[in-house]
């Protein structure tokens, strides 16, 4: 394991792994609250790292006035976290809404979605992130950070803290597309004479 984690560092060292990013796109009426590891660019798009992700999408359609003294109305389905794992792709949401008023309200009250990327589906998992009372100034990667403490079905898969007795040392286990993806931003982070200095370290335990 340790010969596997220097190689993977020598190659970003060396410039053998070049860091790529995953692109989303959501639809009109949908809205991109937050994502796990990554940067929203505004409401319909974001970039994130590659690798296992997370993105929190809402449905928000609208049902246009029928007279000129009435206001439009929104519909807006609970916030939906849509775990994923893709490297270097531009991902679409997909979503089947109805244009009807009756199936824009059955749809949000049941959201289905999916992801599609290089013209293919990619795999992913759905579950509602269950929010009580006003949503207005809420802090969205908190209740996203949250909701990957907990055991819902599209939290992130991250090693799972263990009691341990007085005396005893607990070791937890990375995953290897985790440890890659930490290895690259400790490279994009280093100065050239720091990354110098660890390929001298690294490569006679090659």
């Amino acid at each position: 394991m340790k010969r596997h984690q220097v190689w993977i560092g020598i190659m970003l060292l060396c410039g053998g792994v070049a860091q790529a990013e995953v692109r989303v796109e959501v639809p009109q009426d949908f809205r991109i609250l937050t994502v796990s590891d990554g940067k929203l660019q505004d409401d319909r798009h974001a970039v994130l790292a590659d690798g296992e992700q997370q993105l929190l999408v809402r449905y928000e359609g609208v049902i246009p006035s029928r007279n000129s003294s009435d206001n439009d109305r929104q519909i807006r389905s609970e916030p939906q976290v849509i775990r994923y794992e893709a490297r270097g792709l531009q991902l679409k949401l997909q979503a089947a809404v109805p244009t009807d008023e009756n199936g824009m309200e059955r749809y949000a009250k049941a959201p289905a979605m999916s992801l599609q990327g290089a013209g293919q589906p990619v795999a992913a998992v759905q579950d509602e992130l269950a929010i009580k009372g006003m949503q207005i100034g809420m802090d969205w990667p908190a209740r996203l950070a949250e909701y990957n403490r907990g055991a819902g079905k599209a939290a992130l898969m991250t090693a799972a803290a263990t009691a341990t007795a007085p005396g005893e040392t607990q070791t937890a286990s990375v995953p290897a597309n985790e440890l890659e993806r930490q290895l690259q931003q400790l490279f994009l982070q280093a100065d050239p004479e720091l990354r110098k200095r660890f390929i001298g370290w690294a490569v006679p335990r090659l």
